[in-house]
């Protein structure tokens, strides 16, 4: 799988403070799957995986991984890291008149959605996109570790 391609070896070069590489499937098929949780779980599961695999690798504790979840159709999803806990919370600072996140509570049934283990530290975010063309809303999980 793809996200094993990207996670065999820890990321070197950063831009603007952080390392990404999205999710390695075709949009047609996660728009397929969208009603399929059994499906979508395997998939957050391997991106889990994959950015377990990279917390392994990193040398430095500075050094936050992110697992970004973007459902319900996983789209935009994808691993980061970033190279302080400044510039995570910087790129979690989204309050502009074509993009704002509003921090979401995370309850049980959240959590439960994923089985995270206790080292993840999760961000929930209600996410609002608007330019004179389109207009998104939804929501966006980051699980950092």
């Amino acid at each position: 799988m793809y996200i094993n391609d990207q996670t065999h070896s820890f990321p070197t070069t950063f831009h603007n403070g952080y390392w990404h590489s999205k999710i390695p499937i075709d949009q047609s098929f996660l728009l397929s799957i969208e009603k399929n949780s059994r499906i979508q779980h395997a998939v957050i599961e391997a991106m889990l995986e994959g950015g377990t695999q990279l917390v392994r690798l990193r040398e430095q504790e500075s050094y936050r991984v992110v697992v970004l979840i973007d459902p319900p159709t996983l789209w935009q999803s994808e691993l980061l890291v970033f190279e302080s806990d400044a510039r995570l919370k910087a790129f979690m600072e989204r309050d502009t008149s074509e993009q704002t996140w509003t921090r979401l509570p995370v309850d049980s049934v959240c959590l439960q959605r994923f089985m995270l283990p206790a080292n993840v530290e999760v961000h929930r975010f209600h996410e609002l996109i608007q330019d004179e063309d389109y207009t998104h809303s939804g929501e966006v999980w980051l699980l950092v570790q």
